[in-house]
């Protein structure tokens, strides 16, 4: 009897992991180049990324899963404004600005498969003048693991994707890019 009831501490903690790191968002060469492809548009201010109610921060199996820059909000921003400083479209000046509500950021990892869904609002203003609002959401799937230490990274490695995508989905839309001409 004692075995199992010093057995049972061990098993939560395969089961569980601990909380996780997710890495710097690296700004993606086909995003910028996509930005590029469209020039000339006008600049914008650095975009502010705010989130909906219980959507500010990310949980996977009850742990935690922080950004290197703060919040899952800020880790965006500072995916997207490192895009368009590459793509040269940042100016502290300009009159448009990109505004984003991220209305769903969620991650979980199964005993075997994980899964993941960002959807953000996005709304691009110039004074107070909408010029583009849309909402586009993205999804990911991906081998999990029983184990929390190995799901609980796993999931962590498959949100600077789904960001990525997010931001291509955007970058490629034809409304947007018009919006900034």
């Amino acid at each position: 009897m004692k075995k199992l009831y010093l057995a049972l501490p061990f098993c939560a903690l395969l089961l569980q992991g601990c909380g996780v790191t997710m890495t710097r968002y690296e700004p993606n060469f086909q995003n910028v180049q996509q930005l590029k492809k469209n020039e000339p548009m006008q600049h914008l201010r650095e975009t502010q990324v705010n989130a909906d109610s219980g959507q500010g921060s990310l949980m996977v199996r009850l742990n935690p899963i922080s950004s290197p820059v703060g919040s899952v909000p800020l880790h965006i921003q500072a995916a997207i404004n490192d895009e368009l400083r590459q793509a040269g479209l940042l100016d502290p000046r300009a009159d448009r600005q990109l505004q984003i509500q991220l209305v769903k950021s969620q991650l979980t990892a199964g005993m075997s498969n994980g899964h993941g869904e960002l959807a953000a609002r996005f709304t691009l203003r110039k004074g107070d003048q909408v010029l583009y609002e849309t909402t586009k959401d993205v999804q990911r799937d991906w081998d999990s693991s029983f184990f929390g230490p190995i799901a609980i990274p796993a999931a962590a490695n498959n949100y600077n994707p789904m960001v990525q995508d997010l931001l291509k989905s955007l970058y490629s839309d034809p409304q947007f890019t018009q919006a900034l001409k």
